[in-house]
């Protein structure tokens, strides 16, 4: 008769276990934040390159395979336009400006976006019940989490990268709707990014802001 192999304490659950809910959902809103910023950074860029009828514009934005590579071309476009005269000379340079900032900022929340939704996980039930990369293959980007979980925890990680995006995204909209003239205001104010939250030892950090609920995306005609 076979005997059954006994399951140990420190065997791995599956990914539809109980304790990997929170992170699944924490991943997956990294993912549709992240898709969110992008999108607003699409319609900068079509406004940027001047409005109408964006479809050609987009068209060159999504030839484009890598998310870098899109806010690159954002940014040359915004330094083309001044060049051009399109934008008044204090309006081009704080366009600039900006969308350097942002291009800076988000590629911070791009590096722990990729370090979260490339890494491998694995959970354990019953006593300890947690989730941890896993990092005994070498994992470059395992490795980081390892840290930051060592540090905040994973889960304070993966929401910071949420919020970040979200601010970022609430931004780059703002900035649109002045530069398109959809809204008569002045230059949004640079907001900051959220802080990490609350610690590894339980100290807590206030966060700067809240999110905005996301409304759905624009035509691009228009």
């Amino acid at each position: 008769m076979v005997k059954r192999r006994k399951k140990t304490n420190w065997e791995p659950v599956s990914f539809s276990h109980p304790v990997f809910r929170p992170y699944t959902t924490a991943l997956g809103q990294i993912a549709l934040a992240w898709n969110n910023f992008h999108s607003q950074m699409a319609l900068l860029f079509c406004t940027v390159m001047g409005g109408g009828y964006a479809n050609q514009f987009l068209a060159i934005w999504h030839a484009l395979k890598n998310d870098a590579a899109q806010r690159d071309i954002l940014e040359a476009a915004a330094k083309e336009a001044r060049e051009n005269r399109e934008y008044e000379s204090e309006l081009g340079k704080k366009l600039i400006e900006e969308i350097h900032w942002i291009n800076v900022r988000s590629r911070e929340i791009a590096d722990l976006r990729d370090d979260a939704l490339h890494s491998p996980l694995w959970g354990e039930g019953g006593i300890r019940n947690r989730v941890l990369p896993v990092t005994g293959l070498g994992h470059v980007r395992a490795q980081k989490l390892m840290d930051a979980e060592s540090k905040r925890g994973l889960l304070t990680e993966f929401r910071w990268c949420r919020d970040a995006a979200l601010v970022l995204t609430d931004y780059v909209r703002d900035i649109d709707d002045v530069l398109s003239g959809r809204v008569r205001k002045p230059w949004p104010q640079r907001p900051a990014l959220p802080n990490r939250g609350q610690t590894k030892s339980g100290q807590r950090t206030p966060r700067v802001r809240q999110a905005k609920r996301l409304p759905p995306p624009r035509s691009s005609r228009g």
